[in-house]
């Protein structure tokens, strides 16, 4: 069980300079990686990507790369673009006007300074690969404490799903017990404001008092809302839910709830299933960050 919220951040020490990797991750549908390296690394990318394909199934993600203190990345100013431009300027500043050429002016032109020619992806590969392999395993790490911070809350919304499932039982049973009576006497309710009453016999009336009780029967509901929350258990105690499982399971347990809703006929029965949406939707809501 992983969060998809997590920093992790490591530095290794090089010949000259440092290597200083970090990597950021919030909640994403899927696998979004941004990733931030010096050009002189840019041939270790489709590497890096794979590393990070193997550690993470989604998530958005921001992993910068940094080379600090390395001489060979310096950058050397353009002196042949400065000798051009410093000779144009000179040649033309009298009938333009110009005034004298300053650094200012000179360091704001495309090319003023060139990128260090340097070996840097051949020399720094394996260093680069072992530490990011390295920040990865750190960033799992963070991942899974973070998840097993929401675990109490899981727990506690469980046994709060679980005491409401105890109650609906108990007033569907008692529901059940009540309703036969209560449709017969509507039904002769009805018969006599039709002037019909005494026309049918009492175990027709029963039977179809009966028939009416049971479509308001959430028995089946209820055993399977029980299975469904047992299921739940045995992935949290497993450190096994994902975000996108847990949120499937929320829609069969509330299309559960909202088939109990409609059958309810006793307020205690109503308030206990609207009590438990709510406490479903707050589950639904802290798995959305989990992998």
């Amino acid at each position: 069980m992983r969060s998809m919220t997590a920093f992790a951040e490591i530095v290794r020490p090089l010949q000259a300079g440092q290597l200083r990797l970090t990597l950021r991750s919030v909640n994403s549908k899927s696998l979004d990686l941004s990733l931030r390296l010096p050009p002189a690394l840019f041939p270790l990318e489709a590497g890096i990507r794979v590393q990070v394909r193997e550690a993470a199934q989604r998530g958005k993600l921001d992993l910068t790369i940094e080379v600090q203190d390395e001489p060979s990345l310096e950058p050397r100013m353009n002196r042949a673009l400065l000798r051009s431009v410093a000779k144009g300027w000179q040649e033309d500043a009298e009938w333009l006007h110009l005034p004298p050429l300053t650094a200012e002016a000179f360091f704001r032109l495309p090319g003023a300074f060139q990128s260090p020619a340097s070996d840097l992806g051949q020399r720094m590969e394996a260093p680069v690969r072992e530490a990011v392999q390295a920040l990865l395993e750190t960033w799992n790490e963070g991942r899974t404490r973070e998840a097993d911070r929401l675990r109490p809350f899981f727990e506690d919304g469980l046994a709060r799903l679980e005491a409401l499932r105890e109650r609906l039982q108990a007033e569907a049973a008692s529901q059940s017990a009540e309703l036969p009576g209560l449709y017969q006497q509507r039904i002769e309710q009805i018969l006599e404001e039709a002037r019909l009453a005494g026309q049918l016999p009492a175990e027709r009336l029963l039977a179809e008092a009966g028939v009416l009780a049971e479509r308001q029967d959430v028995r089946e509901e209820l055993t399977r809302l029980a299975a469904h929350l047992d299921d739940f258990a045995e992935r949290l105690a497993k450190g096994r839910l994902e975000g996108k499982a847990v949120d499937v399971w929320c829609q069969e347990v509330l299309r559960e709830l909202n088939t109990t809703g409609s059958k309810c006929k006793r307020i205690a029965m109503t308030r206990a299933v609207m009590e438990a949406k709510g406490t479903l939707d707050q589950i639904r809501e802290q798995a959305a960050n989990l992998e």
